[in-house]
């Protein structure tokens, strides 16, 4: 027993050390960072990193029994220097990896990176155990209070950002599947939002393929949509109101739901408004003007073990050494398919376009009443990495797949919808929107449009190369669903010689690239670009000028 007691002695502050850098303050801190991207609160997290601290000690401690106890001190000090290589790690050498937007990282970009990382954790390793065998005592005495310390600096750390990380999203509310695929036989506007999809995909990808299915529909190639990624192309093509970067983004989407009436003034003129996104994008919204969203709700975490998965998936990335990093390579939207409402009769919509389609097959395709005339919106998860369903719209991983098959997919869905509109008689009276929220390249500022309005037949599909924005994409819907009510602007058909100042909001992850040594980027997280000339080979020059900047909504 004595023998047992001393191992333990000898590498407790270790253990602690380990346990908490990796399994309670990286998974801690990277959640409580990106608070705005979970529906479940910090507590729900707590039992997961119980159950890692756990695991972890029984499988140090078992080992620590097993190693005699002449080695142990060097076991002790290998459990250190890897602590710390991870402490060092993630606070220190990682690089900027930019957002993990599904996209693969360009690994050949950080060998420099991958040298000084490998290094570290060789020396960080080796040393300490090497040193225990000349200098153990002393070494002994700096192992187990450095060790301390360290973590003592961790768990405060952890105290403030848990006290001082407020969430900016309201997950009070869930977008359900309530009447998903329910037309009106009086007319209905129907926007297919296919996430990422690029006018350059939609030339190489789209236009030619599915000719006789677009016939009916107007090409706008010179769009420059006005903000990326998500958070910001969904509120703007809902609101047709842009972010000016002046405020939090949080203030933003608020705004522009106050300033963007058409969503409550379609509800006030009898249409169900249903909106198939993530609540997240809702942010702000009048939910009594949306008919598929359940107020007063609270999430779960649906899936623990996927979520443990994900969680420390997610702390490797970070912590581990830069040549095995790309093994732990996720994808940020990974953990909203283990959150879900508390409440189970309650069924979620999800960006999962071969869920969406098999849901759309098992309802026997669309439903068509005499009721209100519907808005209804699907926002899929369209072109964006990684690319996992197939031609037939069916998940098949990412190995199985490519951008090109995953487009297939989505328009499979899109095709089989509009001939069931056909069959079923709504598809003359009704407008149907094939839109990205933004585009895939570049500053992502060239989302693909094509629009048919009601009532419109071509022998073949319209191009349109005036200069348009999601600006006017909102007063087309706002023509299309009210007439000669609506007050929005001029439309996506309006505008024919008229000039306008074009302004895309982008993160600076994605325009870093353009302007690698302005300072003044650096420091911002998005930026605004004013965009002149034709769309495809534009002068793109960056407004600093915060006053300019509020101006981009006049």
């Amino acid at each position: 027993m004595k023998k047992i007691k001393d191992k333990l002695i000898t590498i407790y502050p270790q253990l602690i050390f380990l346990i908490v850098t990796f399994c309670i303050f990286m998974p801690s801190s990277l959640f409580l960072g990106n608070i705005d991207q979970f529906a479940v609160g910090f507590a729900a997290l707590i039992p997961l990193l119980m159950a890692a601290s756990l695991i972890t000690a029984a499988v140090v401690i078992l080992i620590g029994l097993i190693v005699p106890k002449k080695i142990c001190n060097i076991y002790a000090a290998v459990i250190f220097g890897g602590a710390l290589a991870a402490y060092v790690q993630g606070n220190f050498l990682n690089p900027d990896f930019g957002v993990l937007n599904g996209r693969q990282i360009q690994w050949s970009q950080f060998k420099v990176n991958g040298i000084i990382s490998t290094v570290v954790w060789i020396v960080l390793i080796v040393v300490p155990p090497v040193i225990v065998c000349f200098k153990k005592d002393i070494m002994t005495n700096i192992i187990k209070w450095g060790s301390l310390f360290l973590s003592s600096i961790q768990v405060v750390t952890l105290v403030v950002l848990i006290v001082s990380s407020k969430r900016s999203v309201d997950y009070s509310y869930v977008v359900t599947k309530n009447d998903e695929f329910a037309l009106s036989s009086q007319g209905n506007v129907v926007v297919f939002i296919v996430d990422t999809l690029d006018n350059e995909d939609a030339q190489n990808y789209v236009i030619d393929r599915y000719c006789e299915e677009l016939k009916d529909f107007t090409y706008f190639d010179n769009m420059i949509g006005g903000g990326a990624p998500t958070a910001l192309g969904v509120p703007l093509m809902l609101t047709g109101y842009q972010y000016d970067t002046t405020h939090s983004l949080a203030d933003y989407r608020k705004k522009a739901y106050e300033e963007g009436t058409l969503i409550q003034d379609m509800s006030d003129n009898g249409y169900d408004v249903k909106l198939y996104t993530s609540s997240e994008y809702l942010n702000g919204v009048n939910q009594e003007a949306v008919a598929n969203t359940a107020g007063g709700q609270k999430y779960r975490i649906s899936d623990k073990v996927q979520f443990f998965k994900n969680i420390y998936k997610m702390s490797a990335f970070y912590a581990f050494p830069q040549i095995i990093k790309q093994y732990f390579w996720f994808y940020g939207d990974d953990f909203a398919a283990c959150q879900a409402p508390e409440n189970n009769n309650i069924i979620q919509y999800e960006l999962d376009d071969s869920q969406l389609y098999a849901d759309f097959k098992n309802n026997g395709g669309i439903t068509v009443d005499a009721g209100n005339k519907t808005f209804t919106l699907y926002h899929m998860v369209g072109a964006h990495a990684p690319y996992e369903m197939n031609e037939q719209c069916v998940d098949v991983g990412e190995t199985e797949t490519s951008l090109d098959k995953q487009i297939q997919g989505v328009f499979r869905y899109i095709n089989g919808y509009m001939q069931q509109m056909k069959d079923k008689g709504v598809y003359d009276n009704s407008t149907v929107i094939i839109t990205a929220d933004h585009g895939g390249y570049g500053l992502y500022e060239r989302p693909a449009v094509f629009v048919k309005m009601a009532d419109t037949h071509n022998d073949v599909m319209q191009v349109n190369s005036d200069s348009v924005t999601f600006k006017n994409l909102y007063a087309t819907y706002g023509e299309a669903a009210l007439g000669q009510k609506s007050n929005y602007g001029n439309t996506l058909f309006d505008m024919a010689g008229v000039s306008q100042s074009r302004y895309h909001v982008a993160p600076w992850d994605v325009s870093k690239g353009m302007y690698p040594a302005d300072e003044y980027l650096k420091n911002r997280d998005y930026l605004v670009f004013r965009i002149e000339g034709d769309a495809v080979n534009p002068q793109i020059s960056v407004i600093k000028d915060e006053q300019q900047m509020k101006n981009i909504n006049n």
